[in-house]
């Protein structure tokens, strides 16, 4: 298998310019000036044309190569030239009766080195022989990556540990009318774009104009975001497998992955927002893709190119580039922690490695801030924001009650009740501007999350009667809301139904059985069980 035995080759080592390394983005190396430079007019001022690498760790490979090896030669030609010296003393010292001078009078004793100089050669011998490692490392997710063949890439990597099962072949859905596909977009926008807006709308539109305009001018990201955002919002209104949204929708998959070669690179922020694209349909499509893969390659893609952190304050960076970074980060974040809720795994990357501000606080692209006129074309982000704060909430507490330990915690509900006030009070400041549908998606989501931390973890392997009363009550509302949203037309405005709501229903499902079966006389009592004690 092709799998199993790699044909993989060291790629060419790199190390970045300043600027890169300043902004903590990946630098291809390319000489004379990387392509982030090129792309910022900044060419003049790239690393490889101002020399400012010192001797030895010069960017390319064959002269990083050729002075290694001029060091080490020189250091062979001292080391003979003492060791010649140091035979010459030898014999000097042993032939002192013979009145014959050599010339060993002429040797000059070497000048002293203070101590002070000695450890700061020694520092530099040290950093020169670690940047030599650094070169030398293996990238094999930069974008100058050449170790796959002709039968492996990377999108065909991460198709083969995601797809489940293969998709139908013969079924290729024709990209349809533009009046067609106008109402899809507008549903995909309404209903999945307000809580994941990954891209910006401008760009969308931008697609789907290229993609009905006369002649091949479109590119494969245009015609990739087109055949997903439409196959996302085929799959929304579908009401069951096999039904004729659903095959649309995998048509319009079908469609989209002849275009995978050329939109999945390491190395693009496209990338990433075309797996995010790709997660939100497996979410919807378990049969066919793994999520759990998707999102897991999205989060590495994002952090290889340092996504996870915002630049510091002395680069110089656009906003429109630093919002779309911001909006990538905020939605492989909400989606991982969503994914390893519901699935039980652990986080692709914590909390303590990232540092992003929340997206949307300027004018351009926050309707709060806009004018009357500018709020009919933009959508409103607040329900994503609300979403963002909840799954930073549920980070938390998920890592703490059942990532970070075995040991049991004498004051767990101390901890707890913390947690279960702060996302009571999320929900309590949800704006009264939030629509109904996305409301009680959230309350879904708060009621699931009280059932969640209020279960047996390792931090509390016994839950008190009261949690297990609390639990019951819990469960119970949350059945009752979930039907109330299932039975609604799919053609309204909501959030789809996922994979992941099903994974939720089963584990409320789960826990009010086993607190049913184990307390029913508590349960049952009109009168409730006090709460556990707590030292505050």
């Amino acid at each position: 298998m092709v799998l199993e035995t790699p044909l993989l080759r060291v790629s060419r080592p790199v190390a970045a310019c300043s600027r890169c390394r300043a902004a903590k983005v990946k630098c291809d190396g390319k000489l004379p000036a990387c392509t982030a430079c090129e792309k910022s007019n900044r060419a003049s001022e790239c690393s490889s044309t101002n020399d400012q690498f010192a001797r030895g760790k010069e960017r390319s490979y064959v002269a990083t190569l050729e002075a290694r090896v001029e060091r080490l030669e020189k250091k062979i030609l001292e080391s003979r030239n003492r060791r010649k010296s140091s035979t010459v003393l030898m014999l000097d010292s042993s032939e002192i009766s013979t009145p014959r001078r050599t010339s060993v009078d002429t040797l000059k004793a070497p000048k002293p080195i203070s101590k002070r100089a000695a450890r700061r050669k020694e520092a530099s011998q040290i950093d020169e022989l670690v940047s030599d490692f650094g070169l030398l490392a293996v990238n094999a997710t930069a974008r100058d990556f050449y170790g796959f063949t002709t039968e492996m890439s990377y999108a065909r990597l991460i198709l083969s540990a995601a797809v489940k099962e293969a998709l139908p072949t013969g079924l290729h859905k024709a990209l349809p009318a533009k009046y067609a596909a106008i109402p899809l977009i507008q549903h995909f926008l309404n209903n999945i774009f307000t809580l994941v807006p990954v891209f910006e709308e401008a760009a969308l539109y931008a697609s789907v104009d290229a993609i009905y305009q006369q002649g091949d001018v479109a590119t494969p990201w245009d015609r990739w975001i087109v055949r997903m955002v439409l196959a996302i919002a085929c799959l929304s209104q579908s009401e069951q497998r096999g039904d004729t949204h659903y095959s649309d929708a995998v048509g319009h998959v079908n469609a989209a992955l002849e275009n995978v070669e050329d939109v999945l690179h390491p190395g693009y922020v496209t990338s990433i927002q075309a797996l995010v694209l790709f997660t939100i349909y497996a979410a919807m499509d378990p049969h066919h893709f793994d999520s759990w893969t998707l999102i897991g390659a999205a989060s590495r893609a994002m952090i290889d190119l340092g996504i996870h952190q915002d630049p510091s304050r002395n680069v110089a960076v656009s906003k429109s580039k630093l919002e779309v970074r911001r909006r990538v980060y905020w939605c492989v974040y909400a989606i991982d922690r969503s994914t390893s809720l519901v699935q039980t795994r652990s986080f692709s990357f914590s909390d303590e490695a990232t540092h992003v501000v929340f997206p949307f606080h300027n004018a351009a692209t926050s309707p709060r801030y806009s004018s009357p006129q500018a709020v009919v074309f933009l959508q409103n982000f607040d329900s994503a924001l609300d979403l963002f704060r909840i799954r930073e909430i549920q980070s938390e507490w998920y890592m703490d009650l059942f990532q970070s330990g075995r040991e049991p915690w004498p004051e767990a509900y101390q901890y707890i009740w913390k947690q279960y006030a702060r996302m009571t009070q999320w929900f309590d400041d949800i704006p009264q501007s939030t629509l109904p549908a996305f409301k009680a998606g959230f309350e879904l989501e708060l009621l699931y999350s009280y059932v969640y931390i209020l279960s047996p973890s390792p931090r509390v392997p016994h839950i008190d009667e009261y949690a297990q009363r609390l639990i019951f009550e819990h469960c119970i509302s949350y059945s009752i809301n979930l039907l109330a949203t299932l039975t609604k037309p799919s053609t309204t405005t909501k959030p789809p139904v996922t994979f992941y709501d099903a994974m939720r229903a089963y584990m409320t499902g789960r826990q009010f059985v086993d607190v049913l079966s184990r307390n029913l006389d508590v349960l049952l009592n009109p009168v409730p069980p006090s709460p556990p004690a707590t030292s505050t």
